[in-house]
């Protein structure tokens, strides 16, 4: 799995045969800090969320995530995919 938070590294994981999962709050691809993210009026954390996950999933990432605070789930969502034999 790898999660990035930019296209290229979306890319990067797909080309690499990765479950791929995008992060749309936090990083390069949003611009803010995490002091900056946590002030955000809750309309204006939504554009962000939006603008962002719009850029990543032009990279077709698997999923599209806030923040890594928010892997866990999607880790054992992958490893339940896999489970059945889902692979990328």
């Amino acid at each position: 799995m790898k999660e990035d938070d930019t296209g290229v590294g979306i890319d990067e994981g797909r080309e690499a045969g990765c479950w791929t999962v995008g992060v749309a709050l936090s990083g390069n691809e949003a611009g803010v800090t995490p002091e900056e993210l946590a002030t955000l009026p809750e309309t204006e954390r939504e554009a962000l969320r939006e603008k962002t996950s719009a850029a990543l999933r032009r990279h077709r990432p698997h999923c599209i995530i806030d923040t890594v605070a928010d892997l866990l789930p999607i880790i054992e969502e992958i490893e339940a995919r896999m489970a059945k034999g889902e692979r990328p």
